[in-house]
């Protein structure tokens, strides 16, 4: 059985738009939150006037019965129900306003479909809440510009956007750790490999055609990278995990969606396996971050939190190397090749691979475009006043 909390209460929510809508009502940041509190459906809400931002998530949120786990299943016999369940209303003892993420003038908020708020799990069909997340590629930038107490500009701010919007998350936040771990090998076609991908990264890991010659501008770092990465996850985790239940994992998990169907899909970083990546390398290779995990995955280390020495860390070394020289054999066709559209235009290469491409529904269509990792849509808001009383 599934349920939503809004399950015959949708147009409940039209009170809190009358109210966010109504000037007397909505004047300021703290009274923006209250009005965005009666809004039941799950969203990010934000506030900016010329003095002041808030954030608030807006949302009925239950109350688990206690003994209950989101990892299993519970009987349906009505006492491991939401806390204050009742059926003829279809309401409960949902959390109250100050338990909801929020703030008020924080130095900025950034939100990209990332980990929101301490403390707050993911739902419980969201197995990819991790220390890495794309929001992390704006927020970077975002830090650089205000260190010091500096003022962002809007020139820059949307050049955070545009820079953010060609990246490869994964050339910027884990392939240095990657990189790190995999160490100076010995052999000419693994330090081949290795320069390609430090090379990239240093110019920004981004996935763009800047002279529009129809290749990307570091075209063999990008499609090395798209053959090394299911290849390098499986190496990190497979044999700690055995291989049903790493198939079993990535059935439902992929380490990135990208490349998992038979039509190409436009990255986005939104799922994949890349935090488990940092994490497990991090706290074998250094620096270690909070929290520990039951054992080290890569190099199949000994259980135990902190477990993993010198040989463990040998062993995943050599295993990340011969999965990097396994992916310096991969051909495009072979990456790219199954996509149909890529293959009638003779265009088998990640360029044509990450295009967007419209779905035409009616008689006009919209020719395909590059790849950029951006929302249905954009704007700059500059505000210049403040509608407090």
């Amino acid at each position: 059985m599934r349920a939503r909390t809004t399950y015959f209460h949708e147009a409940d929510s039209g009170l809190a738009f009358e109210e966010l809508n109504n000037p007397s009502f909505t004047h300021d940041a703290r009274s923006f939150a209250r009005a965005a509190a009666n809004i039941n459906f799950s969203f990010n809400w934000f506030y900016i006037d010329s003095r002041d931002i808030a954030y608030y998530v807006s949302g009925w949120y239950p109350r688990r019965a206690a003994h209950t786990s989101p990892s299993f299943p519970v009987l349906g016999t009505g006492q491991y129900d939401w806390a204050g369940y009742d059926p003829s209303t279809h309401l409960a003892s949902w959390l109250g306003f100050a338990a909801h993420p929020h703030a008020i003038d924080q130095r900025y908020f950034v939100s990209w479909n990332n980990h929101q708020a301490r403390r707050w799990m993911a739902a419980d069909d969201n197995y990819h809440y991790e220390r890495v997340f794309r929001s992390q590629l704006l927020e970077d930038k975002i830090k650089h510009d205000i260190r010091g107490g500096r003022r962002m500009t809007v020139a820059q701010l949307v050049q955070a956007m545009e820079e953010s919007a060609t990246q490869d998350m994964r050339g910027v936040l884990v392939l240095p750790t990657v990189l790190q771990a995999i160490g100076h090998p010995r052999q000419a076609r693994l330090r081949r490999a290795v320069a390609l991908l430090q090379r990239w990264v240093r110019r920004g890991a981004h996935r763009r055609d800047l002279n529009r010659d129809g290749h990307y501008d570091d075209d063999a770092a990008v499609t090395l990278m798209d053959a090394w990465w299911p290849r390098l996850v499986a190496a990190e985790f497979e044999p700690a995990v055995g291989r049903p239940a790493y198939g079993a994992l990535t059935s439902f998990q992929p380490p990135d969606a990208q490349q998992m169907g038979t039509v190409a899909s436009s990255p986005d970083y939104e799922t994949g396996w890349f935090g488990y990546v940092s994490k497990d390398l991090r706290d074998l290779f250094g620096p270690r971050g909070r929290g520990s995990w039951s054992r080290v995955y890569c190099g199949n280390g000994p259980r135990g939190a902190g477990g993993g020495g010198r040989r463990t860390r040998a062993r995943c070394r050599a295993a990340l190397r011969r999965s990097l020289l396994a992916a310096t054999h991969m051909t495009k066709q072979q990456l790219y090749g199954h996509d149909p559209t890529c293959a009638q235009e003779h265009r088998v290469e990640a360029s044509c691979y990450d295009e967007t491409r419209s779905t035409v529904a009616s008689g006009v269509d919209i020719p395909s475009f590059p790849w950029i990792n951006r929302p249905t849509f954009q704007q700059v808001v500059a505000p210049t006043r403040h509608l407090g009383r």
